[in-house]
């Protein structure tokens, strides 16, 4: 009998259906993937079953959690996989904690029971957060000028319509006049 645990992880992978495409090409599916991993010696790797997502629920869900931390479309705050200053794995730790914005991240900031390299990480998105409130003060400045000036050269166009009707009015009375 072996004493070592086994490691259980579940990853995305891709499986060849068989079929052409229209254009010639082979036609893949996506998959969801199994390793077990027993060291010094066992790695097996295989499409996952129902039956190891049943069994091995935790992991499975931990790879569910990665998995919509990758997809995050930005409907909740901005995607940490789009943050240059969190590397993959960073990202793949803060997944499998439920966390996948950065919004979430710096809720964070004086959370006491994150690693260092995490909470750091969370200190720098919270400082981000901040930078970005005031570039939004701006932005609102800058879009309420060019409101103003949108009506500025409306007015400036009625006046120069008004001033060349009055300047043919001039013309035809000092014709009249003359």
């Amino acid at each position: 009998m072996n004493d070592f645990p086994a490691l259980i992880t579940f990853y995305e992978g891709w499986a060849n259906t068989g079929a052409i495409s229209e254009d010639g090409f082979p036609v893949y599916v996506d998959t969801t993937m199994i390793n077990i991993e027993r060291p010094p010696l066992l790695k097996l790797q295989r499409v996952a079953t129902r039956e190891d997502m049943a069994t091995y629920h935790d992991e499975y869900n931990s790879f569910l959690d990665i998995k919509k931390a990758k997809r995050n479309t930005g409907d909740e705050g901005y995607p940490l996989v789009y943050w240059p200053a969190a590397t993959a794995a960073e990202v793949q730790t803060l997944a499998a904690r439920q966390i996948g914005t950065v919004e979430k991240l710096a809720e964070l900031a004086n959370a006491r029971d994150l690693p260092p390299q995490l909470l750091e990480l969370a200190r720098r998105a919270e400082r981000m957060l901040d930078m970005q409130k005031n570039f939004g003060k701006y932005e609102a400045i800058l879009s309420e000028r060019e409101a103003e000036i949108g009506v500025l050269k409306e007015q400036v166009k009625d006046v120069s319509h008004s001033l060349a009707a009055a300047n043919a009015i001039i013309e035809t009375l000092k014709l009249k006049v003359a």
